[in-house]
């Protein structure tokens, strides 16, 4: 089947927490994420999510998974997570994916400019934020490319992600970027 170039997108439902955590954990971990240019091998192992916990955020109403799709193909290429928080007015994205084979071909970023647009449409957002592994240079790069700065909060690597997953680093840590998207 022919990869498509263009991609459509829709809100993820509970009958897609599969498919996100599989391409989630593909795109993190493991051999397949070696296909990409950047995972958190030597970093990280395990599994970053489950579809139990992807499942659990959609119903307990912990924002939207947008899924993306080759418009011809109707192949899942990625998906992103965006979560609203109204006392800040601002989003927090996270879970970003794009299918490792397919990265360095735009669709990162025309998946995380859609995203955004959707967190401004529906939300009237003014910042976008996120949170990087701060040893993860090439990551925090392209974010930078995409007009987010580091805000200058770190933190330890979540122990809540320790469920899942081991470390093979004891020095990693998170930090806050975020990018204004407010044009008033």
């Amino acid at each position: 089947m022919s990869e498509s170039k263009n991609l459509v997108y829709r809100i993820a439902t509970e009958t897609d927490a599969e498919s996100i955590a599989t391409l989630v954990n593909g795109s993190y971990f493991g051999e397949e994420s070696n296909q990409g240019w950047t995972n958190q091998n030597g970093m990280v192992t395990g599994k970053k999510t489950s579809a139990e916990s992807i499942s659990n955020m959609m119903v307990n109403g912990k924002g939207v998974f947008l899924m993306f799709f080759g418009e011809t193909d109707h192949i899942l290429k990625g998906s992103i997570h965006l979560i609203y928080n109204q006392e800040s007015n601002s989003a927090y994205l996270g879970m970003f994916s794009v299918r490792p084979d397919l990265q360095a071909q735009g669709y990162g970023k025309f998946i995380l400019s859609t995203a955004e647009n959707y967190a401004i449409s529906n939300w009237h957002v003014d910042y976008i934020k996120l949170r990087v592994i701060m040893q993860r240079p090439e990551l925090i790069a392209y974010y930078v490319r995409r007009g987010y700065s580091d805000t200058g909060f770190r933190e330890p690597f979540p122990k809540e992600n320790l469920k899942l997953t081991t470390l093979l680093r004891s020095d990693l840590n998170v930090g806050t970027m975020s990018k204004c998207v407010n044009k008033g």
